[in-house]
């Protein structure tokens, strides 16, 4: 079932993958923030009150000081577009990473998509191509087993009515259970082409 989502969702935030690479675009910044308010800023600001340091190298950190003040709508501008751009940046991942997962909810649930189609701009084109592939490799097979096994099916329907009703002699049912027996041969060409994973139970049938 497809999710709906409100405008703004669909625009900016599709998944919860893009609120953790907002925080780890921001950590970065924020710790450095810190680190200057230790290193930097703090021992400024105690040499303009005339603490701690010499007069003399106070006076030479005191000429610093309103460079420092300037630096910090810089920081404070740098960790807000940061923040920003990040969201703009992992949409083109997210959006397509929320369709992919769409998609496979419906696979879980028995429903094999015609094509895994994403926005040209967005991410994760190579991935989406690989899913087509694959997803239309596997409806081709089942496609080709429904209809094999309609055929089976009638033709074994039908066998019972041709031996009551004796319209058919020995030879001719030995050829219609062939015929089912081909199918099925057919069935296990088109399985073969996949490596289906065995149960204990037929590992021992095997030993």
């Amino acid at each position: 079932m497809t999710q709906h989502l409100p405008w703004w969702r669909r625009r900016f935030y599709v998944h919860p993958i893009q609120r953790k690479y907002f925080f780890l675009s921001l950590i970065p910044l924020i710790v450095c923030s810190i680190l200057m308010v230790l290193l930097l800023f703090m021992p400024i600001r105690l040499a303009v009150r005339g603490l701690v340091f010499p007069p003399a190298d106070a006076a030479n950190l005191a000429e610093l000081y309103p460079l420092a003040v300037r630096v910090w709508p810089a920081v404070l501008l740098s960790i807000l577009a940061s923040g920003i751009l990040s969201v703009f940046v992992t949409h083109k991942l997210a959006g397509p990473l929320f369709r992919i997962e769409q998609i496979l909810r419906g696979v879980s649930e028995g429903n094999l998509p015609l094509a895994v189609r994403i926005r040209r701009d967005d991410d994760l084109q190579e991935f989406a191509q690989l899913l087509n592939g694959a997803f239309g490799k596997i409806t081709a097979a089942l496609t080709e087993i429904h209809k094999l096994q309609a055929r089976a099916v009638h033709e074994l329907t039908a066998l019972p009515g041709k031996i009551r009703g004796g319209l058919g002699d020995t030879g001719e049912i030995l050829r219609d259970l062939e015929g089912i027996s081909r199918y099925q041969r057919e069935v296990e060409r088109i399985l073969a082409k996949f490596r289906l994973p065995t149960t204990n139970g037929d590992e021992e049938r095997e030993n």
